[in-house]
């Protein structure tokens, strides 16, 4: 080997190039660097714990409502009457009859209220018989409140002094025998000003439409709240008669779409209160098709975010934000992200805890079970019918138009009507 070649060797580095090893810097650019990716991981962990929370009171708010029910009420029996709005004729209407008819609690009369003797639910509901007591009230064609209001205003007319308690309930459900009797357990509490139970939908037909509508209706349901948290629902409501008088319903209902939010805006403005213990949930058949699915529960959170903003916004974020875990941990997951895997695991334990209770709620309630389907898509496809439910919600952030059984109301910044338009005349099965 030459000369040349050795000196082509690699020698010694000279000792300044000790100096020169890749050195951290601390410079602004990397230090923002830093904080980018804390401040990132920080939302991921924000976004995994909100998910497990909400999904944690899910578990704890079913196995509340699953709970034996307290024994009904059978020593109360002050005069009732139940007052029904109706517009079109009842899909289940032999069936809401019939649990009508099987009440335990006595004594108690039923006022039908309907816009006019044109609509065939007039000549169905004089066709009921047997039962309690019955009237039917034409109320004629509303012109400043939403047509199932202008029914009900119709039916109060027909209240007398003896009459101790008045109950509200929607065509469209089917009660239990014993129904009546667990909302006069609450109503015997003078605490409770208000006693009113909320719908347990049941899908009547295989759709997936329907299916989808009530499992997103079965998390409201068992969703446990504080008492002044509460909203009253007109489908199953009781009051006082002494109550009633206060609230003044002709002034409240006045120019107004809702008659369930109204009263509760009512009720909080005396400081009084809204009572919905879990056993007075009523079994309601569902039948939509995507359409109809959609449209009813766009109606629904219309009303809920004019009206009750705070619920409103409590339903977005309960549905929105395990959507966002979702999103985050599924890729995480797949890169081998310990955490999201955790995360993952443990809330698919929750969703399955969850459904297992919530299954269990009609059980104890009615002796019934909920349908195959719907409880496959409680415990397996959680993601998607909060997706389905989270878009029906963020759907309504804007607007203040509600369309509802043929007719559109148009309602100003003080969620008052404004203007009537008419669009279709009233059909089998519709809402008042």
């Amino acid at each position: 080997m030459g000369a040349d070649q050795k000196r082509e060797r690699p020698g010694k580095p000279p000792a300044q190039t000790k100096r020169w090893p890749p050195a951290r810097q601390s410079g602004p650019h990397n230090i923002g660097n830093a904080m980018v990716g804390l401040i990132l991981e920080s939302l991921v962990v924000a976004s995994f714990a909100a998910w497990l929370v909400i999904a944690s009171v899910s578990c704890f708010s079913a196995y509340k409502c699953q709970c034996d029910p307290p024994p009904i009420a059978t020593d109360y029996n002050p005069a009732t009457v139940l007052i029904i709005p109706v517009r079109g004729v009842p899909k289940h209407l032999d069936a809401l009859w019939l649990g009508i008819c099987t009440q335990i609690f006595r004594p108690f009369r039923v006022v039908f209220a309907v816009e006019s003797v044109a609509d065939r639910a007039h000549e169905a509901l004089r066709s009921l018989s047997g039962g309690p007591a019955t009237e039917i009230v034409v109320a004629g064609a509303t012109v400043q409140r939403s047509q199932k209001i202008h029914n009900l205003l119709a039916a109060l007319g027909t209240v007398q002094p003896t009459d101790a308690v008045v109950v509200f309930a929607d065509a469209d459900m089917v009660p239990a025998a014993d129904w009546l009797s667990r909302l006069m357990r609450e109503v015997r509490d003078l605490k409770n000003d208000v006693v009113s139970g909320y719908r347990w939908m049941v899908p009547s037909d295989d759709r997936w439409s329907s299916v989808f509508l009530c499992a997103a209706n079965a998390s409201i349901a068992t969703l446990g709240k504080p008492r002044s948290f509460n909203l009253a629902w007109g489908g199953s409501m009781a009051l006082r008669r002494e109550t009633l008088d206060a609230l003044d319903l002709a002034s409240c209902w006045d120019r107004a779409v809702s008659d369930d939010l109204s009263l509760s805006r009512a009720v909080r403005a005396r400081t009084a209160y809204i009572e919905s213990p879990p056993d007075v949930l009523v079994p309601t058949p569902a039948s939509y098709s995507w359409q109809e699915a959609i449209a009813f529960g766009r109606r629904q959170y219309l009303l809920v975010r004019m009206h009750a903003p705070r619920h409103w916004v409590l339903a977005a974020g309960a549905t929105t934000l395990p959507l966002i875990g979702w999103a985050v941990a599924l890729p995480l997951a797949a890169g081998g992200n310990k955490v999201a895997i955790a995360t993952l695991l443990v809330a698919n334990v929750l969703d399955h805890v969850r459904a297992h209770l919530r299954r269990r709620v009609p059980a104890k309630l009615w002796g019934t079970d909920i349908p195959r389907r719907m409880a496959w898509l409680d415990r397996w496809g959680t993601p998607v019918y909060l997706a389905f439910h989270a878009l029906i919600i963020w759907s309504t952030l804007f607007g203040r138009t509600i369309n509802w059984a043929g007719r559109t109301y148009r309602l100003d910044a003080n969620n008052r009507v404004v203007k009537i338009e008419s669009d279709a005349v009233p059909r089998s099965g519709v809402e008042a």
